[in-house]
């Protein structure tokens, strides 16, 4: 609930201000500053499609659907920064085709408008910042936030440059410049979103480590297909084989493994396959049980 909350009040701020350069920029006839309001048009979809995710995210698992929707959550990351990429080449462009010809930029209300921007940037920089390493999602908003607000500063830049010099070249220069910085700061959410969609291990884990431990575990001999996945932000799963000697206590042995990794890697849905070693037909996968925790 309170990243929801936090969700929406940064929704609220984002969306005012957007419209605020929208017309800023189509009043003073900067590229800057409409470049900057897409930037935060992606915000406010990005928050709004991250809102819509934790909705989606709380509805109850079906039989068809056992993990439920917890994973539309990765996919709204994903198509954020997707989104990101496809407005950062639209400015870009337009940017190129006005440094042949800049037109006559308005750089006093440029000014004003870059700093109202910039001061709504800071403000839901600060809502999201505490929240931003728990949920994918919420850190996607945050950096969307993040790179929005150093556009701003570059927007005033050129508003102040424009009015020194009197050359309104730094409009379309500025315009490429956030483009740039608008992809940098999308790269990551783009990559860490394609990892959990690939099933990869969670960044950070050591799941050498993990390995490691479980197999110093009194009893176990052997770990092997040992699989560490995410399903969203705050839900990973664990799955693996444990070769045991004869005659151990299994529920002694499950109940340790489980501790392990849940006290000291935080990992909470956890399936353990125990094997019994030195028999014949657990190398052939017929083994002594398996328990889900």
């Amino acid at each position: 609930m309170e990243n929801k909350r936090i969700l929406a009040l940064a929704l609220a701020i984002t969306a005012f201000f957007m419209l605020v350069e929208v017309v800023g920029g189509v009043l003073s006839g900067s590229l800057a500053l409409i470049a900057d309001a897409g930037h935060m048009f992606t915000d406010a979809a990005a928050l709004t499609l991250s809102l819509f995710a934790f909705w989606l995210s709380s509805r109850p698992r079906t039989v068809a659907k056992t993990f439920g929707w917890r994973r539309f959550e990765i996919f709204a990351a994903f198509l954020n920064g997707i989104a990101l990429w496809i407005v950062s080449g639209l400015i870009g462009y337009e940017a190129f085709k006005r440094l042949k010809a800049p037109p006559e930029i308005k750089s006093g209300m440029m000014i004003i408008i870059a700093v109202l921007g910039l001061l709504s940037n800071i403000a839901v920089g600060a809502i999201l910042f505490r929240n931003r390493g728990r949920n994918l999602n919420v850190k996607g908003a945050f950096l969307h936030v993040l790179a929005d607000g150093l556009g701003s500063i570059g927007v005033l830049a050129a508003a102040l440059l424009i009015r020194l010099t009197g050359s309104f070249i730094w409009d379309p220069i500025v315009s490429a410049g956030v483009c740039i910085l608008v992809l940098w700061s999308s790269a990551r959410l783009v990559k860490e979103s394609f990892h959990i969609f690939m099933e990869g291990a969670p960044a950070h884990l050591d799941i050498a480590g993990m390995n490691k431990a479980l197999a110093e575990i009194p009893g176990v001999v052997e770990v092997h297909d040992l699989h560490v996945w995410t399903i969203s932000s705050e839900f990973v799963s664990l799955s693996v084989h444990l070769k045991v000697l004869k005659n151990q206590d299994a529920r002694d042995i499950l109940q340790k493994a489980h501790d392990l990794v849940s006290s000291k890697y935080r990992v909470l849905h956890t399936t353990f396959q125990l094997e019994i070693a030195a028999e014949p037909a657990c190398e052939t996968g017929s083994c002594l049980d398996g328990v889900d925790k």
